[in-house]
């Protein structure tokens, strides 16, 4: 019994000191608005095309929960369906012009900013038309992004105004300070909203309760779509210079790619395995924390099990 204690206890502390952490090597993809094409980067920064079939100024990227990606068609005014190896899955339209971000809700509804028509249309889990989200307060939509409360958030570009709607569709006016032109969206694991602004190419940041920091300002060209990965590393498609920028937690700024890239509008990532990667205001729990914690139930499970054995 004392030996069994013992490395429980060992176990879980070793697991907690991350002696035994689980290594991740996320896949960066890249819309390239202007070469039709969506790049697939790995952790490493190598570079190579995962798609081209059907694909006419591609612009925002979202995963479904089963790894098949769908872009936004700014030209064909469509959605191409791309699966988890790249095959063409073909393309729904509908009445929508331009359409831009597109984002999933947790209940695996796609949205699309048609920014053409000032408006967001959504659609079923099976491709079905369901509609015009919302059209007030919309003004040229581009960036769309969910918090973890299921509130849809709109990068208004010539509104210069973030557009926040409830499940339901209620708007409501999140921010204005600090945006010019703001295009991309990107939430944090805690909740802090990213908005790349593509008038002034800037950075700014956003507390849940709307308090605008400045994040980066120097040197930037255009940049339009970002995503964290799951270190939360945030990545910056600097559209105009044809690369893709990573910034650590700390906000040390490097070159995560350059090549093949033309354009780049929008990003996506996946986990190694292909899963989709979702982080907005989720903090996931570690896993040396989670074995630390098994151990410790067995460890009570065995002790209430021991005792109930003792002779009365």
């Amino acid at each position: 019994m004392r030996t069994s204690i013992t490395y429980l206890l060992s176990a879980g502390t070793a697991l907690l000191l991350g002696c035994v952490a689980p290594v991740r090597a996320d896949i960066l993809y890249v819309s390239n608005e202007g070469g039709f094409t969506i790049t697939k980067i790995t952790s490493g920064g190598v570079g190579s095309t995962f798609a081209s079939s059907g694909l006419s100024g591609p612009t925002g990227l979202a995963f479904d929960s089963t790894g098949n990606l769908y872009a936004a068609n700014f030209n064909a005014s469509s959605i191409e369906k791309i699966s988890p190896s790249g095959a063409d899955l073909g393309a729904f339209t509908t009445a929508f012009l331009g359409p831009f971000g597109v984002a999933f809700d947790s209940s695996g509804n796609l949205y699309a900013a048609s920014s053409t028509l000032s408006r967001i249309e959504k659609f079923s889990p099976t491709g079905t038309d369901l509609g015009i989200f919302a059209s007030s307060g919309v003004n040229r939509p581009v960036g769309l992004a969910f918090d973890s409360a299921g509130n849809l958030y709109v990068a208004n570009l010539l509104g210069n105004n973030i557009e926040r709607f409830t499940p339901g569709g209620v708007g409501t006016i999140f921010a204005t300070t600090g945006l010019n032109q703001p295009s991309g969206l990107a939430f944090d694991s805690t909740g802090n909203l990213y908005v790349t602004n593509s008038g002034n190419s800037t950075i700014v940041k956003f507390t849940p309760s709307g308090v605008e920091s400045l994040v980066d300002s120097v040197g930037l060209s255009g940049p339009e779509g970002m995503a964290f990965d799951s270190a939360g590393n945030l990545y910056v498609a600097d559209s105009s210079a044809n690369r893709i920028l990573k910034y650590t937690p700390g906000g040390v700024r490097s070159v995560f790619a350059s090549t093949g890239l033309q354009n780049p509008a929008f990003l996506a990532f996946t986990d190694d395995a292909g899963v989709p990667l979702k982080l907005a205001n989720q903090v996931p729990e570690p896993a040396s924390a989670a074995l630390l914690g098994t151990g410790a139930l067995l460890l009570g499970i065995r002790r209430r099990r021991a005792a109930a054995s003792r002779p009365k």
